[in-house]
């Protein structure tokens, strides 16, 4: 399954690449779209990392409770 926020850049990408290429964005929404990408980014790795964490307090969770 792909990752929302994968997608969200994909479309991102291609939305700048046509309005380059039709002459419809400034220097002012390329930056917009440049920020929005990273925040996209940002969000993609928080979520990770986020998932990552829950698996890790999951097995300490799970380990734990076998020892008690």
């Amino acid at each position: 399954m792909t990752n929302p926020t994968d997608e969200a850049v994909e479309w991102l990408i291609h939305a700048v690449k046509d309005a380059l290429r039709d002459g419809r964005a400034s220097a002012s929404d390329l930056e917009d779209w440049l920020l929005a990408a990273i925040m996209l980014e940002e969000m993609s790795l928080e979520e990770e990392r986020d998932a990552r964490e829950t698996r890790a307090l999951g097995a300490w969770m799970s380990a734990a409770s076998t020892r008690h």
